[in-house]
């Protein structure tokens, strides 16, 4: 990686640590927001910057990306009306013109009970390697999307996780369902841009060696699962996997995690989850999807590539 790309992540990072959202611009490509961070109280996001129009940064148009074009606007993710029924699928069918304008690498996949996309997204300028999303959209409401990420590694895909993936079919967990970022029905280019900055910060985290942002644990019923998962994903100097918007591991939640017997909470896991903390991976079927190598699977069968005991989401 170029110096000058590494210290456009970095400082993105950063902004991410503070609840700062980056741009997203067409292609995929992640810039820093025009946001001061050392203006700002940590944890704090000002209301200018959640509601003022996101466009081109100054010099956002330098480096080079990935696929062809250049970034052109920006984009902030945000919350969307939950759609219903029917509606679904003339929702998602009348955005794909305006996705691909967005994601030009996009490609739709029609399916009885939904659609699949494949798109590709630059991540970051000068970066030598991009990312391809696989996602799953089911017309059925209530279901929402699913998605798999992979790195364009010269050798073949390359499955990004397993921090902040689903268990235990590895699919991405880039938000918190219940945290009004993105409905069913909503907006795709914004739903790729919370993919793209999900897989950015597993770039930062394969870079810098920390996850950068608000993370979450196992929601509920599955919370006294916590410590146990808290202390085998979180990293000292990450935000502690309770939410906190400030607080870091090491001096959040981490002294009390260690109070617990983590023997005994490691198999209430493996008996509550169906399966082992590290069993995460994608299912054969969408690994030969992302290679090449296999068609697309079918919607109805996407929820049903995982046991029915570990279709429990960590919230990202």
């Amino acid at each position: 990686m170029e110096p000058s790309s590494q210290e456009m992540l970095a400082k993105i990072g950063r902004q991410l640590d503070v609840n700062v959202f980056p741009h997203v611009f067409d292609n995929g490509v992640v810039m820093p927001s025009a946001f001061d961070v050392a203006s700002s109280a940590l944890g704090e996001e000002t209301d200018d910057e959640q509601r003022r129009p996101r466009g081109p940064a100054a010099g956002s148009r330098k480096g080079t990306a990935r696929w062809k074009g250049t970034p052109r606007r920006s984009r902030q993710a945000g919350a969307s009306a939950r759609i219903s029924g029917g509606l679904l699928r003339t929702a998602y069918e009348a955005q794909v013109a305006s996705l691909e304008k967005a994601y030009p690498a996009s490609r739709v996949f029609p399916d009885d009970d939904g659609m699949w996309l494949q798109t590709q997204s630059s991540i970051l300028s000068g970066l030598d390697y991009g990312a391809t999303f696989l996602i799953a959209l089911p017309f059925a409401p209530g279901v929402g999307p699913r998605a798999w990420g992979f790195w364009n590694e010269p050798s073949g895909p390359l499955w990004i996780g397993p921090r902040h993936t689903n268990f235990f079919d590895g699919s991405v967990c880039a938000f918190s369902p219940g945290g009004n970022v993105w409905t069913e029905g909503g907006n795709l280019t914004s739903l790729m841009d919370l993919y793209t900055v999900w897989a950015l910060r597993h770039l930062h985290l394969k870079v810098m060696g920390r996850w950068s942002g608000r993370q979450y644990s196992l929601p509920p019923p599955n919370e006294v699962l916590n410590p146990y998962y808290r202390l085998a994903q979180c990293k000292d100097d990450e935000l502690c996997g309770c939410g906190s918007l400030t607080a870091r591991y090491a001096e959040c939640c981490k002294p009390r995690d260690l109070r617990f017997d983590l023997g005994r909470l490691a198999q209430e896991f493996v008996r509550r989850m169906g399966g082992r903390l590290g069993d995460r991976k994608p299912p054969l079927a969408i690994t030969d999807f992302a290679t090449g190598e296999g068609v697309p699977p079918k919607i109805r069968d996407v929820h049903n590539l995982m046991a029915p005991a570990a279709r429990t989401s960590e919230q990202a």
